[in-house]
């Protein structure tokens, strides 16, 4: 991440980083801060000394998205659609012998492309963003160039094509004739259209100082200038869990075994109606006691041992992996990093449609949805879920449609 720029909007000659020292320092801030311990408990996220340096924090995994929260009708007319880049970042550091420390730790960073805002869908709910498209066209063009050139050759001795592959690491970063090419163009195209003015949200999955458990989740967010007094100049905040009590900002899941495994205990309105109204705006809500959901909270330690067990454990497990029921806003963290495991574990399925198998979370503790398992539970490697699966093919089939040039 030190070595992503961008041009200086004042001054040509110059470049910043994407992701500035300020923010870095406000990123650093928030999750130092008493949101970033969980209600409830003594654990908090307590990041070693090494990795406050920006040098440590590295990019595992890039993801392109026309529209967060979500594709579907009824989330862009809750939500608004807004196009962004986010950046799977995680620390890597160098140990007195030479050799490398991938950290347990990750953060997003999320670069937004929009144009302007529309009024709320309810009172007390976040303006609708605009889309952008016409900038997030261009990116679509740059990326399927991109694809183009890969499968032509053009970027190494190999022709590699990304078409009907299982979901995993990409295949020009593993093909060693086009690796290093394929990396040098994603990351021309990230400095052609990201900047640190477009980064308006960042979220961590840290661990306790000194400490390989349990898990735990914060998101931040960008606020304009005026929003609160407490920032007459805008800033970063940590982010009130959507689908907890409306005070709590962080969640933390403890390893397999522990009662509870999930503190603070999500609610969670994923069976619901799309609405905007959550518990991380100002309308505050729906009420617990009103709310219509899953989690992966509630599923039993140990496989089922009858069919009508088996199907309510897929039944869970398929609401929050599909992106049209499922959300930032409506389901919480854990789940969402979870489901794919849950579903190795109790349903133990012999493999999952368009995932290479190679990916797949090795480990209970292993709760990435799209990056690099740190030597854990096994070699590093990289990670895929069933949820990263569902909302790539929501992607794709959204950007072939609508925004890819014939």
């Amino acid at each position: 991440m030190a070595d992503l720029t961008a041009p200086n909007p004042q001054d040509a000659t110059k470049r910043d980083r994407v992701w500035s020292d300020a923010v870095f320092a406000q990123f650093l801030g928030i999750a130092a801060s008493p949101a970033a311990a969980v209600a409830g408990t003594s654990d908090r996220i307590g990041l070693p000394a090494e990795v406050q340096s920006i040098d440590a924090w590295h990019i595992a995994g890039i993801r392109f998205d026309p529209g967060a929260p979500g594709l579907s009708d009824a989330i862009i007319e809750q939500y608004g659609q807004s196009p962004q880049i986010r950046l799977i970042v995680q620390p890597v550091t160098k140990n007195a012998d030479g050799s490398l420390n991938v950290h347990d730790i990750t953060a997003h960073l999320i670069f937004g492309f929009t144009s302007g805002a529309q009024p709320p869908a309810a009172e007390g709910c976040f303006p609708r963003p605009t889309p952008d498209l016409a900038t997030f066209k261009q990116i679509v063009a740059e990326i399927a160039d991109l694809r183009t050139r890969l499968g032509e050759g053009n970027l190494g001795a190999d022709k590699v094509t990304t078409a009907g592959k299982p979901l995993g690491v990409h295949p020009g970063l593993i093909d060693p004739t086009t690796a290093s090419n394929v990396r040098l163009a994603m990351k021309a195209i990230l400095e052609r259209h990201l900047s640190s003015e477009r980064l308006g949200q960042m979220a961590i999955m840290g661990l306790p100082a000194n400490a390989p458990e349990p898990w735990i989740f914060l998101a931040m967010l960008l606020l304009p200038p005026g929003a609160v007094p407490q920032l007459p100049n805008g800033g970063y905040v940590p982010v009130h869990g959507p689908t907890l009590d409306g005070s709590q900002f962080a969640q933390l899941l403890n390893p397999a075994g522990s009662n509870p495994r999930v503190v603070p205990a999500p609610h969670t309105n994923n069976l619901a109606p799309i609405t905007c109204v959550n518990a991380a705006v100002p309308a505050d809500g729906p009420p617990v006691a009103k709310r219509q959901g899953v989690s992966t909270a509630t599923l039993p330690s140990n496989p089922p041992q009858s069919p009508s067990g088996t199907r309510d454990v897929l039944s869970v497990l398929n609401v929050i992996a599909d992106p049209t029921k499922s959300h930032f806003f409506n389901t919480d963290c854990v789940s969402c990093h979870t489901e794919t495991r849950r579903a190795m574990e109790l349903l133990q399925p012999r493999d999952i449609p368009k995932i290479n198998a190679a990916p797949l979370p090795n480990g209970p503790w292993n709760v990435r949805n799209f990056g690099w398992s740190p030597l854990v539970e096994g070699p590093v490697h990289g990670t895929v879920t069933r949820r990263t699966a569902v909302e790539t093919a929501a992607v794709v089939d959204f950007i072939n449609s609508k925004l890819l040039s014939k």
